[in-house]
């Protein structure tokens, strides 16, 4: 899928930003209509792999942009305010490529991120664990893989895909990366859900699909003997990411709003003004839903700065400080859940009964954040923090925290 003549590497954060927010003006201008076809956004991704962001999280050393999370998490914002399904998708490229470093086959690892460098790889990922795991069947050259993920973001869109699966012949569980046009690859196009359109999120099926020894990164577990705290964070990196989503969900909402209202909406009857920006409900309306985003956002860049503290101290990460990463995410996500909610439902209320009408296409915003949130119950990311708050005790590590 990727370009045989590959772009510019960006390796600065002023241009990764400014980058970005060229192409979220481009995606914003068609965002209505995109999400109303629902079709995966090759587009846009050929677009995004054109900007030379994609290496950005790989060092300088291996040909990448040498950037860091809190960079390339920025330079994500405008981006999900245009469209939170295409901010989805490309937020797990980034979740998906940068997690393999969370492996110790290190000249594996960095191989492949000198081809993501070179070739400007687009990542996805079939992981989904509430599925059957995958089976891997060993060959002279590696193995071959097969099974089915229901949910796979991104994958239809991929050159790589990260995966684990199960040897069928010695049951240890291996971290692997699969070659997404790979013969045995099928993508089934089959994501037709309210929300979140663009995030190509269907599933993916493989049938003795080849994986060769330099794409095995290794053992692949979040408990047991091979536990390592700094080899689970790939979950917080996914969580984290979720946090960024439904902030700028919430962001892109209040923008459309306030512009339909100071645009179109007109005053009430009886509000006794001429102006509807001059009502002081629609003030108050909008007042409280900016303080609300703008306390999910500052959470979520609170949540960001211990997940890069722990993910910086490499192999040598403990429990206590990968625990407290793990208390501060889940709480975000609590407050970003609810925040995105609340804004995109209530951002009606700023505009008006006209503003349902499908032609304004207000409703992408609430269908994206009702879908996201979904991802797993928030109610237990909760009782983590509530355990944490009673107990000291820190979350589970698990598939989900």
């Amino acid at each position: 899928m990727s370009d045989q003549h590959s772009p510019t590497v960006i390796t600065s954060e002023e241009a990764a930003l400014d980058a970005a927010e060229s192409l979220a003006e481009r995606f914003a201008a068609d965002a209505a209509h995109a999400d109303a076809d629902g079709r995966a956004p090759f587009e846009q991704i050929a677009a995004l792999r054109a900007s030379g962001l994609l290496p950005a999280l790989v060092s300088t050393r291996l040909g990448g942009g040498g950037l860091d999370w809190h960079t390339v998490l920025r330079a994500l914002r405008p981006i999900i305010r245009a469209d939170a399904g295409l901010g989805h998708v490309i937020a797990y490229h980034f979740v998906n490529s940068w997690r393999i470093r969370l492996n110790e086959n290190q000249h594996v690892i960095d191989d492949l991120y000198r081809g993501l460098s070179a070739s400007s790889w687009f990542w996805g990922g079939a992981g989904n664990p509430r599925d059957a795991g995958l089976e891997l069947t060993p060959t002279a050259g590696g193995f071959t893989v097969t099974g089915r993920k229901f949910f796979a973001t991104g994958a239809q869109l991929a050159d790589r895909v990260t995966a684990s699966g199960t040897r069928v012949d010695t049951g240890e569980r291996l971290a692997i990366v699969i070659d997404a046009t790979a013969r045995g690859v099928v993508h089934h196009d089959d994501w037709s859900n309210i929300g979140q359109r663009l995030s190509a999120s269907g599933s993916v099926s493989f049938s003795e699909v080849a994986v060769p020894h330099a794409h095995v990164l290794g053992p692949n577990e979040q408990d047991g003997e091979l536990y390592r705290p700094y080899g689970s964070l790939s979950i917080l990196a996914f969580q984290l990411a979720m946090n960024h989503i439904h902030v700028g969900l919430a962001e892109g909402a209040l923008a459309e709003a306030a512009d339909y209202a100071r645009t179109k909406t007109r005053a009430w009857a009886t509000s006794g003004v001429e102006n509807a920006i001059d009502d002081p409900y629609i003030r108050q309306t909008i007042g409280e839903l900016t303080a609300q985003t703008r306390a999910a956002d500052a959470l979520t860049w609170s949540a960001t700065n211990l997940f890069v503290d722990a993910a910086n101290k490499g192999w040598e990460l403990g429990d206590e400080e990968r625990g407290r990463a793990a208390v501060e995410i889940a709480a975000a996500k609590v407050v970003t859940t609810r925040a995105a909610l609340h804004v995109t439902s209530t951002a009606f209320e700023l505009m008006g009964a006209r503003a349902t009408s499908e032609s304004v296409a207000m409703d992408r915003f609430w269908r994206n954040a009702r879908t996201i949130t979904l991802h797993d119950p928030v109610a237990y990311k909760a009782q983590e923090v509530g355990d944490f708050a009673l107990t000291g005790a820190f979350p589970t590590p698990s598939a989900y925290s």
